[in-house]
């Protein structure tokens, strides 16, 4: 392409330089100056004491000028475009998680549920089974991207924890969590229900 556009140029300069020549072999030249300004002795009317100005009409440079502008046109039509794909897949992303995480949030009492439950089963059988559909549930929301906060034991944390009630342990630090009365999981590492905890103060 670089070696098409020197040709070009080569051949608007070659068109130039022969205008110039023709005007030159039209004027007689009695002082021999041969087209030098600065040796023509011809007089005022002599076209080698005027400033030469040649206007190239051969359509080359304004050609390249448009085909520049063109190009810029397309690559800002093309920036544009990758913005506006990023954007809304972005968006899509959002809008995917805002949905899961309201179907987790309502779902979430029902695990509740299934601690309550356990404490009422006396059949080791019966208590495995809900047992087995709890687990399995819990590992569907993991893959999810659903963790369950960690409490008993931990120290509390006002953006994981909300201590519900306090006692006393003379044998544990405070702010040390002893109970927990509800848990609390993160969705994406985004906290969607604090863990409803009972904290330890000496």
């Amino acid at each position: 392409m670089a070696k098409k556009e020197e040709r070009r140029d080569a051949s608007c300069e070659r068109e130039c330089d022969d205008k110039k020549q023709e005007k030159f072999n039209g004027h007689n030249h009695d002082c021999g100056c041969h087209g030098e300004k600065d040796n023509c002795n011809c007089g005022d009317n002599c076209d080698c004491q005027k400033e030469e100005k040649h206007e190239c009409h051969c359509g080359h440079h304004e050609h390249n000028g448009k085909a520049q502008e063109y190009l810029a046109m397309a690559q800002q039509i093309q920036a544009d475009f990758e913005n506006f794909r990023r954007r809304a897949l972005d968006e899509i992303k959002q809008s995917k998680l805002a949905g899961q995480a309201s179907v987790i949030e309502v779902f979430l009492p029902c695990l509740d549920t299934f601690k309550e439950a356990k404490k009422s089963i006396s059949d080791e059988a019966v208590l495995a089974g809900v047992e087995m559909i709890e687990n399995k549930i819990n590992e569907a929301l993991t893959t999810l991207g659903v963790e369950k906060i960690a409490s008993i034991g931990e120290v509390y944390n006002p953006h994981l924890h909300n201590v519900i009630a306090v006692m006393s342990d003379p044998s544990k630090p405070d702010d040390v969590i002893l109970e927990e009365y509800q848990a609390g999981y993160t969705f994406n590492g985004k906290v969607i229900r604090v863990a409803a905890v009972i904290a330890n103060k000496c």
